[in-house]
């Protein structure tokens, strides 16, 4: 009886230490600004955790969850589950200090430091939003001019992405052209405890400016190159490897080479509405 006590006061402990805050959003957005009415639509996760909170796509959260958990255990490293279309994730420290972006150039990663002020403009203007009652703010960020809607009943001064720093939780935002916009459709608390600095052990992140990024990724915009080129960039010291088809026929490198160039230059082209203009210009 006492084992079967102090487990049932485990069960209660664990339910009620469980601290953390997540609200999801459903996040939708034109990949294409040529195309207009085509889009896409995904669940993206804000945590609020005891002194920072994180912000990334739902399914790449669980995916990463699912490969860090494998290699901990010293199996292999893949899961079938889907890794989403949004690779970027947000970290926003509760002293303002620091916050980041992790951004991908093609394969390759980097810690991009933020650093524009959030300078909101109140309006007057009240709504209704998912049963809260929601004041509306403007802001200009990212070559963008955005349009919010915060609650004062949700008391985080956070929101999607890297807004944040109103009077309440952020339920709903979109750019004045309406190619971006986030709504909360779901928040709960958890005990979950997976961090994007966990996660992010996986692979190699250079920390730059905004300006160091923008010039990296203007570099790569003019001379892109395909995932199997560019790993052999980051690991010069690797040589000699070859490449194979389903059917276990050895390929032309460079062929396969110039071929990757092409995907990846198409995938530049039809992928170019991003949410921060200023970064990507």
């Amino acid at each position: 009886m006492n084992k079967i006590f102090k487990l049932l006061a485990f069960v209660i402990l664990s339910k009620f230490s469980a601290q953390n805050h997540r609200f999801i959003y459903e996040y939708k957005y034109v990949p294409d600004s040529i195309k207009v009415d085509s889009v896409l639509t995904e669940n993206m996760r804000l945590t609020i955790f005891k002194d920072h909170s994180e912000f990334l796509s739902e399914m790449k959260a669980k995916r990463d969850s699912a490969i860090l958990r494998s290699s901990q255990k010293g199996g292999e490293i893949g899961t079938d589950l889907s890794p989403g279309n949004i690779r970027s994730m947000v970290w926003k420290n509760k002293n303002d200090i620091k916050n980041f972006s992790i951004e991908f150039i093609g394969i390759e990663s980097y810690k991009v430091i933020e650093e524009n002020s959030l300078n909101w403009k109140l309006v007057e203007e009240t709504q209704k939003i998912q049963n809260y009652n929601c004041q509306k703010a403007i802001l200009k960020l990212g070559n963008r001019e955005w349009t919010a809607w915060f609650t004062t009943k949700l008391p985080f001064q956070d929101g999607p992405h890297l807004f944040r720093k109103l009077p309440g939780l952020i339920v709903a935002i979109e750019d004045s052209r309406k190619h971006h916009s986030f709504r909360l459709i779901a928040n709960y608390k958890t005990s979950d405890n997976s961090k994007i600095e966990k996660n992010t052990k996986l692979m190699r992140s250079y920390e730059v400016s905004r300006k160091q990024f923008n010039k990296k990724w203007s570099e790569f915009r003019k001379n892109p190159v395909g995932m199997n080129e560019q790993f052999a960039l980051m690991n010069p010291s690797i040589s000699g490897y070859k490449i194979y088809d389903a059917n276990g026929k050895e390929l032309d490198l460079n062929e396969y080479r110039r071929s990757e160039r092409q995907k990846t230059k198409r995938n530049i082209a039809n992928n170019n509405n991003f949410l921060d203009l200023d970064l990507y210009r």
